[in-house]
């Protein structure tokens, strides 16, 4: 940390500011009827958010749990994330008895010497996070750690009492306002989902126009259930996703004992690369595979992909691609759909997967312990509209024209974001090295803002 801060402040080590020595929490059993325990998840914001904890069993030896006080500040000592060990937030004013669990290290400091509060910003800014992000170790399990012996010796830069009460009132007023805007934007962009998706279902059914509309007419399937299909305009029809498309599922990758030496190797599309809408190809795993085995799963221009195990949220959603990548095979949790004689237009049915397909998906799946998932079976069953081919054409150039529009917004707006952030690192950045405001006048008047 550097010691470049105005000349009335000081520089010392957390150590040397404590009331009480540093404390790990201790967890109660699980169960019910017992303390509510705090979860990671609670230390998010700069205060700690009660509502993210779970209960406990009542029988638990009342006198070995530590409960979260006024003023002190906790810290999360374990994280799967090396950006997210060491988190810190406030407990202020708890609405009930809650206990610190294990996971976390208590903070309690000489009220006469720190606010707690300008502790609660100070541990957010980019200054305590990169000294944290140091001493940080990983352990088993791919665990990131940080011990009570390496908190105490981050460095803190101490202005006099008086100076870290201005600057906590200034921070949590740009604060609130950087918050605010953001909130906005964040609302903005599910909105722009919610009105994308719903154009795009309305038109995968011929809903964008008043045109006369006829009941839906598909013979019942065994061993799925349709639910409720709505009507068509006249010239579509419904009919099963197995008439219109080769449905495959992807592959399920060798183990390093079965390669051999003409294998290759090729990219394997996993379910956390296909998202609703979109593909996300930032990491992409490489396989190795026979070269004919290869060549039968490689995905072509204009397959849709779908998503056919994992959480509930991730299945039945999907994109398509569009030779991303030069050669690319889909993972065994994947599902392959290759349109038939140019039946249908592929990006209408990837858009009726995302909406009605997923639906359809979660109510015929397979729920037992551990992930949910659809049989290959079932999922050839799945109800598709069908128009005219040219009118899926005219349908297509108007809703890509249509998302073209909301998709540039949404860019602007998570450019906006990323804006905010950058402000949100900056100013706590300053705020803590005394670039915020000057200190006071002997007189105590505030003299500067921002």
């Amino acid at each position: 940390m550097t010691n470049e801060v105005p000349a009335s402040w000081r520089i010392v080590r957390l150590s040397d500011v404590l009331s009480e020595p540093l404390v790990n929490g201790r967890s109660p059993r699980p169960g019910e009827g017992g303390l509510p325990v705090l979860r990671m998840p609670a230390l998010r914001a700069v205060t700690v958010d009660f509502t993210q904890s779970k209960s406990s069993d009542r029988s638990g030896d009342g006198h070995a749990i530590l409960l979260a006080e006024h003023g002190d500040v906790l810290v999360g000592r374990v994280n799967g994330s090396h950006s997210l060990v060491g988190e810190g937030a406030l407990v202020d004013g708890p609405p009930a008895p809650t206990a610190i669990p294990d996971s976390m290290i208590r903070v309690r400091v000489r009220p006469d010497v720190l606010d707690s509060r300008y502790l609660a910003h100070l541990w957010k800014s980019p200054i305590m996070r990169r000294q944290i992000g140091a001493r940080a170790r990983q352990g088993g399990a791919a665990i990131w750690r940080i011990n009570q012996r390496d908190l105490a010796d981050v460095l803190l830069p101490l202005p006099p009492m008086a100076e870290q009460r201005r600057i906590v009132g200034l921070l949590e007023d740009h604060l609130a306002r950087i918050d605010a805007t953001t909130t906005r934007t964040y609302n903005a962009l599910d909105q722009a989902d919610a009105l994308s998706r719903a154009l795009t279902a309305r038109a995968g059914r011929g809903a964008l126009a008043g045109t006369t509309r006829v009941p839906a007419d598909l013979p019942r399937a065994a061993g799925v259930e349709d639910g409720r299909l709505p009507g068509l305009p006249e010239r579509w029809r419904w009919t099963r996703l197995h008439d219109v498309a080769e449905v495959s599922r992807g592959i399920t990758p060798p183990g390093t004992q079965e390669w051999s030496a003409s294998d290759t190797d090729v990219s394997c599309l996993r379910v956390a690369n296909v998202q609703r809408g979109r593909l996300d190809l930032d990491d992409v795993r490489t396989i190795r595979l026979p070269p004919s085995q290869a060549e039968a799963a490689r995905l072509r221009a204009g397959d849709v992909l779908l998503t056919g195990g994992g959480s509930i949220d991730s299945l039945g959603r999907g994109w398509l691609w569009e030779e991303q990548l030069l050669h690319c095979v889909p993972h065994s949790h994947l599902f392959r759909v290759r349109i038939t004689a140019h039946q249908l237009h592929p990006v209408l049915l990837a858009w009726h997967a995302n909406g009605f397909g997923r639906t359809w998906c979660h109510r015929n799946a397979t729920h037992s312990v551990g992930p949910a998932s659809i049989s290959l079976a079932r999922l050839r069953l799945m109800p598709v509209p069908v128009a005219p081919v040219d009118e899926q054409h005219y349908l297509v150039a108007v809703l890509q024209a249509h998302t073209a529009s909301l998709n540039g917004a949404c860019a602007v707006a998570e450019r906006a974001l990323e804006l905010a952030g950058r402000l949100r690192r900056n100013l706590l950045e300053r705020a803590f090295t005394g670039h915020l405001s000057p200190p006071l006048s002997p007189s105590g008047q505030q003299e500067s803002v921002l």
